[in-house]
């Protein structure tokens, strides 16, 4: 489904990515783990778009990477961003038809996914004309994951859907993600809690300091000892406190 070969990112002198390459096969969870600043969302920035990058990426058996944002979400490639970005002061079912902008002139195809997610996610049915900004945290990220999908993706990305969640939460989150690749969806997920990312995706990448580090099979890696003691410790411990 997607491809990144020898992707590099510079904000300036500062070498963010360094020739990284990466593959998502459709219908997996490809977790993508690292500290902060290792260049995770610097990789994501670079698939979407939305920063300039060397190198290439392919997504359903074409090159994209000469492609606006905008074609690029129109080819299938969807991303909930980091911090969420919802519309703020537009209500729960504004932010689902803003979501659906590809659909427009299609009624009711945006009707009919509207109510799937309002399915998946029942919080947001019971919110659904309470103002954006006024959700908790974790309603805003249900609300960031639907509108993600209203674009009808071949590909979801997340960017640290976890952070700043409760733990029960972020689980409720990743059984959805879970539950969404059980009906075919390919899911790339960068996430700092390495535990639980590991712990549903099929395969995932490390990053450090902008390169791929260590790449392999999930649960192999979850049983890494090199990944157990600089990832799983510190995870492990903040979710038994």
């Amino acid at each position: 489904m997607l491809t990144v070969a020898d992707l590099s990112v510079s904000y300036g002198p500062i070498r963010a990515l360094r020739g990284v390459s990466i593959r998502v096969g459709a219908g997996e969870i490809v977790a993508l783990i690292g500290a902060n600043g290792a260049g995770k969302s610097s990789l994501l920035r670079g698939i979407t778009g939305l920063v300039p990058a060397t190198g290439r990426v392919t997504f359903d058996g074409r090159p994209i990477d000469g492609l606006s944002t905008p074609q690029r979400v129109a080819l299938g490639v969807a991303m909930a961003p980091e911090g969420r970005q919802i519309f703020t002061d537009q209500t729960v079912h504004e932010n689902l038809l803003l979501g659906g902008h590809l659909l427009r002139g299609r009624p009711q195809r945006i009707a009919a996914n509207i109510d799937r997610f309002y399915a998946l996610f029942p919080r947001l049915l019971e919110r659904r004309d309470q103002i954006a900004g006024t959700l908790s945290g974790g309603e805003q990220q249900m609300l960031a994951i639907a509108r993600a999908l209203m674009t009808e993706p071949k590909l979801l990305i997340l960017d640290e859907p976890s952070l700043g969640l409760a733990p029960i939460i972020t689980a409720d989150i990743f059984r959805t993600l879970v539950g969404l690749r059980r009906d075919g969806m390919t899911i790339l997920l960068v996430e700092q809690m390495a535990n639980q990312a590991l712990a549903i995706a099929d395969r995932a990448y490390v990053l450090e300091g902008g390169s791929i580090v260590l790449e392999g099979v999930a649960a192999t890696l979850r049983r890494d000892p090199r990944i157990r003691e600089a990832y799983l410790g510190g995870d492990l411990a903040h979710h038994a406190a």
